[in-house]
């Protein structure tokens, strides 16, 4: 045989080779999918049964953000946890630190990873903010995902979740229904799953659509639904606020989109709430008064506003952090008056009660500067209630020296404008010299002072432009309406506040 016919055939055979491998199917073992089934029975809810199908990615497993106080984290509730082959033989896996686990790969196969979930997370302290703590109420159970489900590598193109329930039980998840089926959700993105709620119950939900997108309440016991119709209308009343001000819905990064937002609503002990995601845990404080009942629509209507400050457009970097949390205080503020759950004296009282006690009581006021984003947990008076001072100063200057044609919410309009929709993010720089742009002058001076500097924001001396009189004494503000004020004062003074837009 000569050399030139071997060459053929060598040729021949890499052909046959290469198209051979490109079209045989890959085999079950081979499918980029996961599967979890979570069972609960009627004759003990709290403990949550969860089986997981996969090929595994890598040999770790791993359990989601939070719980660091507790030494073994989320783990601390798993039990009974186990892995088997596709024969049903048990693997060796061996518990790592800092809620992991390894596992002991013979071969690339499909493998049943099942341990249980014991939802006593209320025999723990837990911070401010409840960090994804699990809870049981009379009507049902509810669950953050990174306190419920064990994961493996963080890319999947199909994920499953299929819940086994009791008769009469319902779900509400962020999830959509796979194949219409009650209780069989499809996720479209791992991050999707990592950072969900899900309330399992007799609750009950109200459900509010604008478009495409989707708000959906889980009311989890009884004094939550005896106040049912005034969180919907709140709740409505809110989200068209901010539809309006923002000129459309929340425009995430296309490539971690969402079109459904849960709030789950509870009572309990004290008033506090999260986000995780996209999705919303309120509790009420069953006891706390006005104050209470306030600081829980406060915590709602705030973190709904971060789907659009924070989700649709966010900072480059920390330095910017004031601006996000800040600026969202106060749109919830205006958004509570614009749907009439706050007067202008209720508004003001807050805003003074509240928020000024909070900023002045802060350590870090006069000593640290408001860039410092990553000390948002540690200075809240400092970074929530400093950077709300910071847009309420700002509007009032916008709004004085345009008679009141423009204002903050440009700002708003144009960040949400530039960024929604992609994964580019603002700059302090930025927002500085848009500031400067829409006052008509430059704003380094206010900057400098206050936002990169350390001093004290002079919030008495911004609200005495307009028609109000303010005056701060042993660290009290008082804020009470001038006894006469022009229209333009009286408009400018309700934008302030959020009567109207």
């Amino acid at each position: 045989m000569n050399t030139n016919r071997i060459y053929q055939l060598l040729l021949m055979l890499l052909i046959v080779m290469v198209y051979g491998c490109s079209d045989k199917p890959k085999g079950k073992e081979q499918v980029d999918e996961i599967s979890y089934t979570i069972t609960i029975s009627d004759s003990n809810p709290k403990i949550a049964n969860v089986e997981v199908a996969f090929v595994p990615k890598d040999s770790l497993l791993y359990m989601g953000l939070g719980a660091n106080q507790l030494e073994n984290r989320w783990a601390t509730f798993v039990h009974n946890l186990k892995v088997t082959d596709q024969k049903g033989k048990l693997l060796t896996v061996d518990k790592l630190t800092d809620a992991q686990w390894k596992i002991h790969l013979q071969s690339n196969q499909k493998i049943k990873l099942s341990y249980s979930v014991h939802l006593d997370h209320e025999n723990y302290k837990w911070s401010g903010g409840i960090d994804g703590a699990a809870y049981a109420t009379n009507l049902g159970v509810f669950y953050t995902t990174r306190a419920l489900l064990i994961f493996n590598g963080d890319e999947w193109q199909n994920i499953t979740i299929d819940f086994n329930l009791p008769k009469k039980w319902q779900v509400t998840t962020p999830w959509h229904k796979k194949n219409n089926h009650v209780y069989t959700f499809q996720v479209d993105t791992f991050s999707n799953l990592a950072n969900a709620m899900v309330f399992a119950g007799i609750h009950e939900e109200i459900t509010i659509k604008r478009d495409d997108f989707e708000l959906i309440f889980a009311l989890g016991d009884e004094g939550v639904i005896s106040k049912k119709q005034e969180f919907q209308s709140l709740a409505e009343g809110v989200l068209d606020y901010y539809i309006k001000l923002m000129g459309g819905l929340p425009k995430p990064p296309k490539d971690n989109p969402f079109n459904k937002s849960i709030v789950v609503m509870s009572s309990s002990e004290n008033t506090d709430g999260e986000a995780i995601g996209n999705h919303i845990s309120v509790l009420i404080g069953k006891n706390g008064g006005q104050l209470s009942e306030t600081i829980s629509r406060f915590i709602f209507a705030h973190e709904f506003f971060h789907l659009w400050n924070g989700k649709s457009f966010s900072p480059v970097n920390d330095e910017t952090e004031w601006l996000k949390e800040g600026f969202t205080n106060y749109y919830t503020l205006k958004a509570l008056r614009n749907v009439n759950y706050l007067n202008d004296e209720s508004s003001l009282n807050f805003l003074s009660s509240f928020f000024y006690e909070k900023y002045v009581g802060d350590e870090g006021v006069g000593k640290l500067s408001m860039t410092n984003g990553e000390e948002k947990h540690d200075h809240w008076g400092l970074i929530y209630a400093g950077g709300m001072f910071v847009g309420m100063a700002q509007d009032i200057l916008i709004r004085n020296n345009t008679e009141n044609e423009k204002s903050l919410d440009d700002l708003m309009r144009f960040l949400y404008q530039k960024y929604g929709g992609t994964n580019a993010n603002y700059t302090l720089k930025e927002i500085r010299d848009k500031l400067t742009e829409l006052t008509g002058k430059n704003q380094s001076v206010f900057f400098d002072t206050y936002v990169n500097g350390s001093n004290k924001i002079p919030l008495e001396k911004y609200l005495n432009q307009i028609a109000l009189q303010a005056k701060v004494k042993e660290k009290t503000l008082t804020i009470t309406k001038k006894e006469s004020a022009t229209e333009q004062d009286q408009n400018i003074l309700n934008g302030i506040l959020g009567v109207g837009l």
